[in-house]
């Protein structure tokens, strides 16, 4: 964040201060992370209250606080109504101030990833600030925004949601250049009702547009005529992530897959094309890969730092990232979350590879009413993909492991799970590769963790102590 004082801070949120002026360079709103001369905001919500810690914040070295209530303490304190919503407000005016060129990012799943190669793609012009973490709700994009300083030339922000309205809110405070839904698909089905209520929740993200602010629309998608319906009158390109269709903005052709299950592909673009070569696995990241040269080129990126910004991006821990056992066994490990796109995005991936194909599912979370039938196509889709074997824990997965059918296992505790994996595949020495998946909630990264001390983990680091 930019150095500020105190009053500056006042004007922007809107607030009262009480006591002396001086000047902070952060903003926390937790006392475990805060640093030394930061300001802390107090949040408040249905299940805590971030005033009760202003004490603790002082001893972790705040100099001063907001709240929205009194609070005892020798620090000086701007009192303001609302502290969400003053988190927001002072960090839309921090990206005011910087001026970054922006990206704006949404979708049911690939919105991470494609946020990765957009900064990876940018990195090669500029300084590039991108959203961390999951930082990509009402809480996290603000305080994303407040990281920014004025060596910040891009701002790359992924923009999430679990209730309609909480994307209207933080396009706001983006207003991204350009922006983009990468898809809709059955995810946090608790909170919008339907897919339509995803695919509209999503289309927020266009308000925070200005006049010439441009639109990247999946044109594959089957709510493309939706969204276009609410650009009648905004700048729009278009991508072709499933179809290839040449009508598109951006499209690809010659695509193949190497023994890595990373895509190759010869892109087509407004600016001309080039042969592109992934370095992250997955015939679905060649969609993605179109839709961030898509955003990355509308803030000035050239083919050349397309090609060589997505080769040299790396997958991302959790999503779809390779892990070696050894020469012959290797897990996909993407554990960070799962919606029944993304699973089965990540199902034809595990598909392209050679040798014995093993799936481990955990539950897929906020799936509404239909959580069951939706984890029934999965188990159906892995079947009609040819893997081998289909491993299932917790509760929602069950109908998955049962549709699959032969080979489908299912184990209502995960220890129990990960007891069967160590069992039937430990000592395996031919060609496997095993996929594990699930919500963020079913912490499948437990499994992963099993796996790598597992016999195949301690042969994995027993060869790489003979190599050093």
């Amino acid at each position: 964040m930019i150095t500020r004082s105190l009053m500056w801070i006042t004007e922007q949120i809107k607030g009262r201060l009480s006591g002396e002026n001086c000047t902070v360079s952060a903003v926390s709103t937790d006392t475990r992370t805060l640093t030394q001369g930061a300001v802390y905001l107090a949040l408040k919500g249905e299940n805590f209250d971030g005033h009760q810690f202003v004490e603790a914040a002082e001893a972790a070295g705040a100099a001063a606080v907001i709240a929205s209530q009194p609070v005892t303490t020798a620090l000086p304190v701007i009192y303001v109504e609302d502290t969400k919503l003053a988190l927001g407000q002072l960090g839309a005016a921090v990206k005011a101030e910087v001026k970054p060129k922006t990206i704006g990012i949404t979708g049911s799943s690939g919105k991470t990833t494609v946020k990765e190669m957009c900064a990876a793609i940018l990195s090669r012009r500029g300084n590039v600030l991108a959203t961390a973490g999951n930082f990509n709700n009402e809480i996290g994009v603000p305080l994303t925004l407040l990281r920014l300083t004025p060596e910040h030339e891009y701002a790359v922000v992924e923009m999430g949601a679990n209730h309609l309205g909480e994307i209207a809110y933080t396009t706001d405070l983006v207003k991204p250049d350009v922006a983009t839904i990468v898809n809709a698909a059955a995810a946090h089905l608790e909170g919008f009702g339907s897919l339509l209520g995803v695919a509209r929740a999503k289309s927020e993200i266009f308000k925070g547009l200005g006049e010439k602010g441009l639109a990247i629309v999946n044109q594959d998608s089957q709510f493309a005529e939706f969204w276009l319906g609410k650009l009648k009158y905004q700048p729009v390109q278009t991508f072709s992530p499933d179809n290839h269709n040449a009508q598109a903005d951006f499209y690809a052709t010659d695509i193949t897959i190497d023994l890595n299950g990373c895509a190759a592909f010869e892109m087509h673009s407004v600016q001309g094309n080039t042969d592109i070569r992934l370095a992250v696995p997955g015939m679905h990241n060649v969609g993605n890969a179109l839709v961030a040269a898509a955003l990355t080129m509308a803030v000035g990126a050239t083919l050349e730092d397309v090609k060589y910004g997505l080769q040299d991006m790396q997958a991302v821990g959790g999503r779809l990232k390779v892990v070696p056992l050894t020469d012959q066994v290797r897990i996909l490990d993407d554990t960070y979350n799962a919606n029944v796109g993304s699973v089965k995005a990540a199902i034809d991936t595990l598909a392209s590879f050679s040798g014995r194909r093993v799936l481990v599912l955990g539950d897929m979370a906020e799936l509404g009413e239909k959580a069951r039938y939706y984890h029934e196509q999965v188990g159906e889709y892995a079947k009609e993909k040819f893997i081998d074997c289909l491993y299932t824990s917790g509760v929602l997965s069950q109908s998955a492991s049962t549709a699959f059918g032969k080979n489908g296992y299912h184990f209502s505790e995960q220890a129990a799970l990960i007891e069967a994996l160590e069992q039937d595949l430990g000592h395996e020495q031919r060609d496997l590769t095993i996929l594990v998946k699930g919500s963020r909630s079913a912490r499948m990264e437990n499994v992963i963790a099993a796996l790598e001390k597992s016999p195949l983990g301690k042969l994995s680091r027993r060869r790489e102590k003979i190599a050093c």
